[in-house]
């Protein structure tokens, strides 16, 4: 079966989880906060106390959430055609997602919508915008249609070497976050970075990442062996749950970033062999390149047809999985309110996701372009 995601985990990785392994220290150590680091340098954050490692986004999404002070009566605007993730940390907020209409063909949330539900409601305090497949969405715009005060998050989980005007996708807003789950650009198993950009709110984060300790609470053979009296006390500024990664997962993180570019290019290779050979078949609309100036990680490839589960059904009995990334949270029934989105609706039901991974040969893109060919006969 030909997938639609793929990873590329092997020998490098398993020598850095070697090198975890045997310096007898795998929790939170010295490979978590390189990789940290590394990050940082990656999306040309100048100082990496801004970007910090989670055990994954949605943990990541809680905490930026919390961090900036969303609770009770606020309102956080969200693209229906999102992870469930982000409406599921809001209402862990017990703050109440609204959810926006996105654009029928990008994917990516119309800024229009965001000034509606601003006109609409006074309790909006954030928008959490994602970068669909990649492709940045207009952020200037988003920010625009914003109300003074409201917070910009950005869900760049599909976007992690994607630029919005020479700036990387997850470092423009207020906050941003990335996940490196299985079926990422970059893996680690699981595992996600929070991106703020006012420093006290980094700080603030990365106390509740951690049980609301103080990052300058030292305990164990480190504070004994500084001649600290009785280091086994700490200090707790909020309480807050553990969301912190560890250093088997760091050190696959960091093999898996030295390799992304390699990764992202052969993803173009993909995307633009799809772009060629599908160019005028059928009903097929095919995605939009990226918007200038700006630059995609190629994570999804999504086509669109009013035969779209046919098609589906077809290349599946072919040997080829497909699906549709993301079902429309406001028609989800612990979410939604009965509003109506047509342009979300409407993506839903004629979108597919077909395979897009580095991992795909030349002879796996030709069975998928024949067997979608062969489809529209």
């Amino acid at each position: 079966m030909i997938q639609v995601f793929s990873n590329s985990l092997g020998e490098n990785e398993l020598q850095g989880v070697a090198r975890a392994f045997e310096s007898r220290w795998v929790g939170k150590g010295p490979e978590h906060d390189a990789l940290e680091r590394e990050l940082a340098a990656f999306w040309r954050v100048a100082n990496p106390a801004h970007v910090l490692l989670f055990n994954c986004a949605t943990s990541a999404i809680y905490v930026a959430l919390r961090t900036l002070g969303i609770g009770p009566g606020d309102e956080v605007i969200i693209p229906s055609v999102h992870f469930v993730a982000c409406a599921g940390a809001v209402l862990e907020r017990r703050a109440t997602p609204v959810f926006a209409d996105v654009d029928a063909h990008t994917l990516n949330v119309l800024p229009s919508e965001v000034e509606r539900l601003r006109r609409k409601t006074r309790g909006v305090r954030a928008v959490i915008v994602n970068h669909y497949g990649g492709h940045p969405c207009d952020l200037e715009a988003v920010r625009d249609a914003l109300p003074p005060g409201a917070f910009l998050i950005e869900d760049a989980a599909n976007a992690v070497a994607s630029t919005y005007h020479g700036i990387a996708c997850g470092t423009v807003g207020d906050v941003g976050v990335w996940s490196f789950d299985a079926m990422k650009e970059l893996v680690m198993g699981d595992g996600g970075a929070l991106f703020c950009a006012s420093l006290p709110n980094a700080e603030r984060a990365r106390r509740l990442r951690y049980l609301g300790l103080l990052e300058a609470t030292t305990s164990g053979a480190a504070a004994a062996g500084a001649g600290r009296d009785r280091w086994w006390a700490y200090d707790v500024v909020e309480p807050s749950g553990r969301f912190i990664s560890n250093d088997i997962l760091a050190a696959i993180g960091r093999v898996q970033l030295q390799r992304l570019p390699g990764f992202i290019a052969r993803r173009r290779e993909v995307w633009e062999f799809y772009q060629k050979h599908l160019a005028g078949v059928g009903d097929l609309r095919l995605p939009l390149e990226p918007p200038a100036g700006c630059t995609t990680s190629y994570y999804l490839y999504w086509i669109q047809t009013a035969r779209r589960d046919d098609l589906a059904r077809h290349l599946l009995e072919r040997g080829i999985y497909t699906t549709f990334r993301y079902y429309p949270l406001h028609l989800v029934q612990r979410f939604g309110g009965g509003e109506r989105l047509p342009s979300a609706e409407r993506a839903a039901a004629v979108t597919l996701n077909l395979p897009l991974h580095q991992n795909l040969s030349e002879g796996d893109l030709w069975q998928i372009v024949a067997a979608v060919k062969e489809f529209y006969g």
